[in-house]
């Protein structure tokens, strides 16, 4: 009884609190796209001439299996398990590193000292890497010249940057009415795992303190990443269900390593004073059907 009437009053306190946001300042300088999102034209990836993705095919780049120049300006390098990654961010198998480049004459200058510059070989490229200490190797690869995602104003809106999460709003439907918690930037794990907790039961997956929503990035060949501070990212695939309403699929390469354990169904959204995405994830934690709506900039 006491747990039933801790979650009534827990949704109606929630429904005053959405009630009040829709009606907030914040709000007021927003001004929809419509609901399709498709009449916010953004401002055009910065990159989108220049980005490639190339798959190294051969041993001598210190574990380097894939080198992800995206059209935001974000950049990501894959590598393989247990290959003594030079600097990375993430773990796993097998790990990434993110971080920003700058283009210029056919170079990509990595924010971690790395530069990069290909040239069609035949069926395939010839890559020179240059470590900030100097060292330069030569290797080859091919380029991934796939259309994975459909192409047009919404794909160039969602690949504009790397967003930064300025607010997340976590609802469940409990009795019909949807109750949730609103979090700030910096964006922590544990809180959300504490007041997952605190209403659900246990979750399988552990956050530390200071687990914090670094970015969330896409690409026109359909790479998904949501980025942390003190843990693994959650790299995945996503695809267009429906574009002209905003409505794409996605799937984590790992479910077990993923923040929300599932692969479901997304929708996005676009306001254009200030510019601002809303993105929404949906699906299961640990049976409990929750979504996730990252307001992101």
């Amino acid at each position: 009884m006491i747990l039933k009437k801790y979650i009534v009053m827990t949704a109606i306190a929630a429904v005053s609190l959405f009630a009040a946001m829709a009606c907030g300042d914040d709000d007021k300088e927003d001004t929809p796209g419509g609901d399709s999102g498709t009449e916010v034209t953004l401002k055009a990836p910065p990159y989108k001439d220049v980005a490639a993705v190339l798959n190294i095919t051969k041993s001598n780049a210190y574990g380097i299996k894939q080198l992800r120049m995206m059209e935001s300006g974000a950049y990501m390098i894959t590598y393989e398990s247990g290959s003594g990654a030079r600097v990375t961010r993430a773990g796993g198998d097998p790990t990434y590193e993110f971080g920003q480049y700058t283009y210029s004459n056919g170079v990509f200058s990595f924010d971690n000292g790395m530069t990069i510059s290909y040239t069609p070989s035949g069926q395939g490229c010839t890559v020179t890497i240059k470590w900030k200490n100097g060292t330069t190797i030569e290797t080859t690869g091919t380029i991934d010249t796939s259309d994975a995602v459909t192409g047009g104003v919404m794909t160039d809106n969602l690949c504009s940057r790397p967003w930064t999460v300025e607010k997340l709003q976590v609802m469940a439907p409990v009795n019909e009415v949807k109750v949730g918690k609103v979090f700030t930037a910096p964006i922590d794990l544990h809180e959300i795992k504490v007041w997952y907790e605190d209403n659900y039961g246990k979750l399988k997956d552990q956050f530390n303190d200071n687990t914090i929503i670094l970015g969330i990035y896409f690409d026109s060949k359909g790479l998904f990443s949501i980025n942390y501070q003190n843990r693994d990212s959650d790299v995945g695939l996503w695809r267009w269900y429906e574009i002209n309403k905003g409505d794409f699929v996605y799937s984590w390469n790992d479910k077990q390593k993923a923040i929300s354990l599932f692969s479901g169904s997304a929708s996005v959204s676009f306001q254009k004073s200030p510019e601002k995405c809303i993105l929404t994830l949906k699906g299961l934690v640990n049976g409990t059907p929750l979504e996730f709506e990252f307001t992101m900039r």
